[in-house]
């Protein structure tokens, strides 16, 4: 059962793709050059982004709230961003929806 959960989650990340190919509405690249991608994403309560990949990345929070996420495998946790908060995140896959309206730039990078 182990290995077929590790396959599943495994196969379904590698079926991510980046957040701009679906061209979501509430996400718009600022800047992006052979080693970053700057976002700026701006979600209105209610909206969501589909599965999708971020390298590591720095998170910047403009306008604070609540965002569910979803992994791969079907977990889901509410997390509160602060504004004026810095995060520093490891490569993840996910889905996204936004519970408040929120404003975050982040910085991808890319290598």
């Amino acid at each position: 059962m182990k290995t077929l959960t590790a396959f599943l989650l495994l196969l379904s990340t590698s079926f991510a793709q980046d957040v701009m190919q679906s061209h979501p509405r509430q996400l718009k690249v600022l800047a992006e050059d052979s080693q970053v991608r700057v976002l700026r994403f701006a979600p209105n309560k209610g909206e969501s982004t589909p599965m999708h990949s971020h390298p590591k990345t720095v998170v910047y929070v403009v306008k604070g709230g609540k965002i569910r996420l979803t992994l791969p495998d079907g977990t889901s946790s509410v997390v509160e961003l602060k504004t004026g908060e810095t995060q520093l995140r490891a490569p993840v896959t996910h889905s996204d929806e936004a519970l408040d309206d929120l404003e975050v730039i982040l910085v991808e990078l890319k290598k």
